[in-house]
């Protein structure tokens, strides 16, 4: 993790188009989505994606490298 990354949690969340978005949570409980939904919206609010992370859905980035390289660590 880099040092000055606000960012201490994240998860990769699949779009409806067959994509995939990062959402993130600071040290403040406060979300982020990469997702244009989020990101073009002023003022911004809860979208799909980080409300699925929310109920416990998405993969932990660190999960979703590890499917991404078949289970191998």
């Amino acid at each position: 993790m880099i040092k000055d990354d606000k960012w201490v949690k994240r998860w990769v969340v699949p779009s409806s188009s067959g994509g995939e978005y990062i959402v993130a949570q600071d040290a403040s409980g406060n979300y982020a989505c990469s997702c244009p939904g989020w990101t073009r919206h002023v003022p911004r609010t809860d979208c799909k994606h980080i409300r699925e992370v929310q109920a416990g859905g998405g993969q932990t980035l660190t999960e979703h490298v590890i499917h991404k390289l078949g289970g191998r660590r």
